[in-house]
């Protein structure tokens, strides 16, 4: 996973390069699905602005949060990734797969019920 760190009109100090790799942490268990991850913070007047893009299999998920604390935007930014993160895997692996047997089985159960032939 590449991670690219972006400040405009705000300088990444040590401390919220410590926050922001705190936070990352959480998304270890989805290092599989991310490719690349751009976080971009930027400040006008009195307000932080962080959004994110995320490169994932056929998709860019793009996340944008802002608040009057340069914390508080990151940690709200972190949560939404990790909820539109796991829904992206869950879709990926939500495709489930009927074997050829249990799709036969079924079709056989039910052709016997419910229609009875007059002769």
């Amino acid at each position: 996973m590449n991670v690219y760190i972006t400040g405009r009109k705000v300088k990444i100090t040590p401390d919220i390069r410590k926050h922001i790799e705190k936070n990352m942490k959480k998304l270890d268990h989805y290092s599989d699905y991310i490719y690349d991850f751009k976080l971009i913070l930027k400040k006008e007047r009195h307000i932080f602005f962080a959004e994110v893009n995320i490169n994932v299999k056929k998709k860019i998920i793009h996340i944008f949060t802002k608040t009057e604390d340069i914390y508080s935007v990151i940690d709200t930014l972190f949560d939404k990734i990790e909820v539109k993160v796991r829904r992206y895997r869950d879709k990926l692996t939500s495709k489930r797969v009927i074997p050829l047997k249990e799709s036969v089985s079924a079709r056989s159960a039910f052709s016997g019920q419910g229609i009875e032939e007059t002769t």
